[in-house]
């Protein structure tokens, strides 16, 4: 009985770091927000519990007893246009993840119905932890009026610890997708769902996340 309440007590740890170390937000679409201009976001976030179930080494009493469970998280990010099609961002959540990162809009303009961009980010979980991980995300959205957006962004995240190599990692393999709604301030939802494994895990873990938020214009038009 004692080793089974360690062994939950342990899973409870995982799933509030699995949860905590990675920003797994979207609220992006494949548009670039244009040269010189700026946006600020804000949203609220509820990130599941892992799904134990799909971790085959794991005990079955012990999956049956693991609660379904959300950790709830603020987000800010800002992102600012240094040319027309590319972007600088940044996002700090209160889990002490702090993301920057680049996107790149190779299809089409702020105006057009569709857009595709491909981006780059770099993030770190409390700045010292020493744990860092690298995002590939690729945004596509569509855009039928300038008050309705659907967008889904694919996403490729790997994980590491700086203390112990990059060889130990984390792949996260997933995507976000979402819409917003009005046309100078936008306002949306957006759901994310992540598969996370390494070579040493027998069998991936599922992530979940929902969030609400809105995107605010800097800019006077």
């Amino acid at each position: 009985m004692k080793k089974s309440l360690l062994h939950i007590i342990g899973l409870f740890a995982v799933a509030v770091l699995f949860s905590n170390c990675a920003s797994l937000t979207g609220f992006q679409d494949g548009r670039t927000v244009g040269k010189d201009r700026a946006d600020l976001t804000a949203s609220l976030n509820f990130s599941q519990s892992p799904d134990f179930n799909d971790w085959e080494d794991l005990d079955d009493s012990l999956q049956s007893s693991i609660p379904d469970f959300f950790f709830p998280n603020i987000e800010f990010g800002g992102r600012y246009g240094v040319a027309e099609n590319v972007d600088i961002n940044l996002k700090i959540n209160s889990n002490l993840n702090l993301n920057v990162g680049t996107k790149v809009q190779v299809f089409g303009d702020r105006e057009s119905p569709t857009a595709l961009a491909i981006g780059l980010e770099v993030g770190t979980f409390g700045l010292i932890s020493g744990l860092w991980n690298v995002q590939i995300p690729l945004f596509f959205s569509a855009h039928p009026s300038e008050k309705f957006t659907w967008y889904l962004s694919p996403r490729y995240i790997y994980q590491f610890t700086a203390y112990a190599g990059a060889d130990n990692g984390l792949n996260y393999f997933g995507g976000n997708t979402g819409i917003f709604f009005g046309n100078r301030h936008k306002f949306g939802i957006d759901v994310g769902y992540y598969n996370v494994g390494n070579g040493d895990l027998d069998g991936n873990i599922g992530l979940l996340q929902i969030g609400l938020g809105g995107r605010f214009s800097l800019n006077k038009d």
